[in-house]
C-alpha cells in the first residue's frame, strides 16, 4: 500500500547564542518502540561486548515522532575496533528477524563506527551525535563534540552525494535484483540523502537546522522553485520508493547534473 506523505517535521531550536539545542530523549521513545530498541541494544552487546563503548537512537524514534511502516529505527554503536576489523554481516539476518516480529518497523539501519570516526568533523557523524541522538548504553560522548550551529558546519552528505549518486546510478543500471524490498530501500536511502543535500545548500540562508525531510523539502522549495516539483518526486520515492530502474536512474542523472553545480557554487 502507497504511504501518504505528511507534512510533518520542523527545526531544532537554537539557544540565545545560536547553537543547535537537541530536543531527543528517551522520555520520548513511544512505548511500542521500547522492545525493539532493547534487541537492537543487545544484538550490539552479542556481537562486541566489551569493545562496545556506547549505543544511540538517533532520529525520528529518538524525538518520538516516528510513523509505522515508514519509520526506521536509526542506531549508532561506537566500537573500540579498527574500521577494518568491524563486522556487521549479521544486520541483514537481524532485520529480518525484527520485520518479522515487529511489522511496524521499515528497518533497523546498523551503523558502527570507530571513537575516531564518532568525533571526525569529515564525517558528520559528530553533527548527528550532537543535534539528534540519544545514548542508550555506555558512555555519552555528547559533552566531548563541542556546540554547533546551523550553517556549513552542519553540512556534510554534500561531501559524498556525487559519489553516492555515481554509483547507484552504476548499481541501478547494472545489478540483477532479486530481493525487491532491498532494490526499494536503496532507492529510498538515496533519494533521502539527495533532500537532505537540498537542504544543506540553503541551511546558511535558512539559520535553521533539521533532518527531516518534509521540511527539508519545503526550505529547498523556497530558494529553488524550478526544481520544486522534482524535490517533491524525489520525496515521493523516499517515502514510496520504486523498483523501475529507469524511473531510478532519469532523477539520479537530473540531481547529479543540478547538485554537482550547485554544491561547487553554494558549500
Amino acid at each position: 500500500m502507497e504511504k501518504k506523505i505528511q507534512k510533518i517535521g520542523g527545526y531544532l531550536e537554537v539557544d540565545k547564542d545560536g547553537f543547535i539545542v537537541k530536543k531527543v530523549s528517551e522520555d520520548r521513545f513511544q512505548k511500542k518502540w521500547k522492545p525493539v530498541i532493547e534487541e537492537t541494544k543487545n544484538v550490539y552487546i552479542k556481537y562486541f561486548g566489551d569493545i562496545l563503548n556506547s549505543v544511540y537512537i538517533r532520529g525520528s524514534v529518538a524525538e518520538g515522532l516516528a510513523i509505522d511502516e515508514i519509520s526506521d529505527l536509526d542506531t549508532i554503536a561506537i566500537v573500540n575496533l579498527p574500521k577494518e576489523q568491524i563486522n556487521t554481516e549479521w544486520r541483514n539476518e537481524f532485520n529480518k528477524k525484527i520485520i518479522t516480529e515487529y511489522p511496524f518497523v521499515r528497518r533497523v539501519e546498523i551503523f558502527v563506527v570507530t571513537p575516531e570516526r564518532a568525533v571526525n568533523k569529515e564525517k558528520g557523524t559528530h553533527i548527528i551525535l550532537k543535534t539528534q541522538a540519544v545514548c542508550i548504553y555506555g558512555k555519552d560522548i555528547f559533552d566531548n563534540i563541542p556546540k554547533l550551529k546551523p550553517g556549513k558546519e552542519c553540512a556534510f552528505i554534500y561531501k559524498d552525494i556525487k559519489n553516492d549518486i555515481e554509483k547507484n546510478i552504476h548499481s541501478f543500471k547494472n545489478e540483477q535484483h532479486q530481493d525487491i524490498k532491498e532494490y526499494k530501500d536503496k532507492c529510498s536511502f538515496i533519494m533521502k540523502r539527495i533532500i537532505r543535500t537540498g537542504f544543506e545548500l540553503v541551511m546558511e540562508r535558512e539559520q535553521k537546522y533539521t533532518r527531516d525531510l518534509y521540511t527539508c523539502y519545503e526550505s529547498f522549495s523556497k530558494y529553488y522553485p524550478e526544481k520544486k516539483n522534482e524535490m517533491y518526486k524525489t520525496l515521493e520515492m523516499a517515502i514510496n520508493p520504486t523498483d523501475d530502474s529507469r524511473i531510478i536512474i532519469k532523477l539520479l542523472n537530473d540531481w547529479l547534473i543540478f547538485l554537482s553545480k550547485e554544491i561547487e557554487k553554494v558549500l
